[in-house]
């Protein structure tokens, strides 16, 4: 058990700023998501709807719309390569992370002016 314990000459964190994430605001319309992003984003879609429209049938909910209610904000974080996914309700944000490998950004983005 001893492997638990940390060396008293180990440097203590340095400011909690310095290891804060870097966010990176992206277009949803950019995004394209894996199978599993997808199933991830689903997932996440049904426990908000569970919580916050409980009248609703979250079980039958589609992928359109589960993405459709994570839109609201959608941000690269760069330390991780992840997406972040975000659904603003009632005075409050709900932030969905889809890792790295799960998302991609589209290439057919055709002609930008």
């Amino acid at each position: 058990m001893s492997g638990m314990h940390q060396p008293v000459t180990q440097k203590p964190l340095d400011n909690a700023a310095d290891s804060a994430p870097v966010l990176h605001v992206i277009d949803f319309e950019d995004v394209a998501l894996s199978r599993e992003g997808a199933k991830l984003v689903v997932e996440g879609a049904r426990a908000i709807v569970r919580q916050f429209m409980p009248a609703a049938d979250h079980e039958n909910l589609t992928p359109a719309q589960a993405i459709a209610l994570f839109i609201d904000q959608v941000f690269w974080e760069e330390g991780s390569g992840g997406l972040i996914m975000c659904a603003d309700m009632p005075g409050t944000s709900l932030c969905l992370p889809v890792p790295k490998g799960h998302w991609t950004v589209r290439d057919d983005l055709g002609q930008v002016q």
